[in-house]
């Protein structure tokens, strides 16, 4: 009955907004909910102007003032003014990448930029830009490329002068002065002095996106063949052998490691066999 009681006095406690029909168990909370179908910003910024709706949210916005940064990474050192974004930092460390495509399977570690991703498939580009009218699927692309039109070149080439536009070119740029080893297409045999160039290049054997190695460079026409050249920077084996216990990266290696055709008269020479002709690349004959 005490039990009953109490979850009656939970359903009176609840505050109810009007417009959405959500549920508060407090009346403050309640309040700072409405903020959102009223658009009302009590707080603001003394040092700027700018409106908040939370106090929260505003004393997260002063720190851009006032430098504070309170969230150390324990690895690498590195402070933030939110715990939300160190929080984001700390998966470079870790390795995590929890948002998955789901065209490709291609992971990352923050949302946005799996967001930003998503548009390479949809082929979606809302930034227009205002002067030729070329269309961008991230607004950051656009801001870039407008400093075409306005002919700002910031970056240059300490040996040589040339000027760039984009940091990132430049950093390419660089390359041709040191680099000896070239990109290779294995369809045609053509040379390219960037892996990025190569990538463009191979779009015209595959009619469609290429899949470059993050770890190295070389790049492949499909995901799978990607997925299955990674392994080769992994020292994971996971393809175990039932009879000697030698592993594999590859299912198909372990396929072929326990059907090499040779018989033997005895499980025991069997055993042997196996264990010594463990590592080859080619079935027994």
């Amino acid at each position: 009955q005490r039990v009953q009681q109490q979850s009656q006095a939970g359903v009176k406690a609840k505050h109810t907004c009007d417009q959405c029909g959500k549920a508060f168990t407090r009346k403050s909370n309640l309040n700072r909910h409405q903020r959102i179908h009223s658009g009302e910003k009590p707080f603001s910024c003394d040092q700027c102007g700018k409106a908040y709706a939370q106090k929260s949210t505003i004393t997260i916005h002063q720190r851009i003032h006032s430098g504070e940064k309170p969230f150390s990474c324990d690895q690498c050192g590195k402070a933030y003014a939110q715990k939300s974004t160190l929080t984001i930092h700390q998966r470079i460390h870790s390795g995590e990448k929890l948002f998955i495509c789901d065209e490709c399977g291609k992971a990352f570690a923050q949302k946005v930029n799996l967001k930003n991703h998503q548009l390479v498939h949809s082929g979606e580009k809302p930034h227009m830009c205002d002067e030729c009218g070329k269309t961008f699927s991230q607004s950051g692309a656009l801001s870039q490329h407008v400093l075409i039109h306005r002919g700002i070149k910031a970056h240059r080439c300490e040996q040589c002068g040339k000027t760039f536009t984009h940091r990132s070119n430049l950093t390419l740029h660089m390359q041709t002065h040191s680099r000896t080893e070239l990109y290779h297409c294995d369809h045609c045999g053509k040379r390219y002095k960037h892996k990025q160039t190569l990538i463009i290049h191979l779009r015209s054997h595959t009619g469609h996106e290429v899949c470059p190695c993050d770890q190295c460079d070389k790049v492949f026409i499909t995901y799978h063949q990607l997925k299955q050249h990674q392994t080769s920077h992994s020292s994971e084996r996971p393809h175990k052998c039932d009879t000697c216990g030698k592993s594999y990266k590859r299912k198909s290696d372990l396929n072929l490691h326990q059907q090499c055709g040779k018989t033997f008269s005895t499980s025991s020479v069997l055993h042997s066999h196996l264990c010594v002709d463990g590592d080859m690349e080619t079935m027994c004959v």
